[in-house]
């Protein structure tokens, strides 16, 4: 596992949120990407693009899926048939693995437009563009509890961590390495930015409660259209148990080219592998459960938020609430109206 760095962003979107805000805000990555990063920074970025931006293991694909099936007219043989990140590649990917500034950049630079794009790089280190330009741009968001236990299983996998590093010993490294602040900082930003009308804000638990309206709710934010029947199919082809199953979304050809370089032999290990929410309570032992929890109510606290205002579960109760108010409301006034009439009958 790469060490984390300390890097400076080369300029910062104050059109956003103001300098003071970026003054405090300390960027980390894993491994040694400034060159990289520069490159990123001026990236030509289109109107007419669409960008998903995720931590890792935070339903990036899932969302990315929906996306591309969305922006290309519910395409599902396509999208049966070649591979995800082939249709919307990794910005990251061919650096992290090849080392290669010169042909780091090509799979999005050879995107036929309009260009769906995935990043996990923080707000500051993304394309300047974005921010001047500001395309569409989604954000999906998942509770650190569940990413690091995701986290841990992926990277085992692919033959990134020692063999000996458990579970424990994985949460406790992203819990006390000097990158912690990461995760947080990370989500803040965009959770700040949320009622931008060229940000789309979700979570992983949102997806998980109401699939349904979070189409929805992307086809209105893209501007598309959505009748019965394919959002019908959309429900079905994006169920968990078909993502599952699905060769072409569980990244076969990304996990081959790590596992050239990392010489780990193939394994029954699927991208998609429980798609749970508070799974790592089944995971972690009551004690680690119990220490992570206290991580990350003390991270969270720092920003005078809850995990449930991160995640929008807030706003679903307070919706739920909304409506329940409402349906008693035109309830009592329905009975009020029927009294009054029943008085003047008399």
């Amino acid at each position: 596992m790469l060490e984390p760095v300390e890097v400076k962003p080369k300029t910062y979107p104050t059109n956003l949120l103001p300098q003071t805000y970026w003054d405090k805000r300390v960027c980390y990555v894993r491994g040694e990407m400034n060159k990289f990063l520069d490159k990123v920074h001026d990236v030509e970025v289109y109107d007419d693009d669409v960008w998903i931006v995720t931590l890792p293991k935070c339903g990036t694909t899932w969302m990315q899926e929906l996306l591309w099936l969305v922006m290309n007219d519910y395409d599902f043989e396509t999208a049966k048939n070649i591979d995800l990140e082939k249709r919307s590649p990794f910005m990251e990917f061919d650096y992290i693995f090849h080392r290669d500034l010169e042909r780091s950049l090509k799979p999005v630079e050879n995107l036929k437009r309009p260009r769906l794009v995935k990043s996990h790089l923080a707000l500051p280190l993304l394309p300047a563009q974005i921010w001047k330009k500001k395309p569409k741009v989604v954000y999906v968001v998942r509770s650190p509890k569940d990413a690091y236990v995701s986290e841990y299983h992926f990277f085992r996998h692919m033959g990134v961590l020692p063999p000996q590093c458990s579970l424990e010993n994985y949460i406790n490294g992203r819990m006390y390495d000097k990158d912690c602040n990461e995760q947080f900082d990370n989500m803040y930003d965009f959770y700040k930015l949320r009622s931008e009308p060229w940000l789309f804000y979700t979570s992983f638990e949102q997806m998980k409660l109401n699939l349904r309206q979070v189409i929805l709710d992307v086809c209105k934010f893209l501007g598309k259209s959505i009748d019965n029947d394919n959002l019908e199919r959309m429900l079905k082809h994006l169920s968990f148990e078909e993502m599952k199953k699905n060769p072409r979304t569980n990244h076969l050809w990304e996990i081959e080219q790590v596992r050239k370089l990392t010489k780990k032999e193939d394994g029954d290990f699927n991208f998609c592998r429980k798609g749970e929410t508070n799974s790592y309570k089944k995971e972690l032992s009551p004690e680690m459960v119990q220490q992570l929890d206290a991580f990350v109510q003390e991270k969270i606290s720092n920003y005078n938020i809850t995990l449930d205002d991160l995640l929008l579960l807030n706003e679903n109760r307070e919706k739920v609430v909304s409506k329940k108010v409402s349906q008693l409301t035109r309830f009592w006034e329905e009975k009020v109206h029927e009294h009054a009439k029943l008085q003047y009958r008399k």
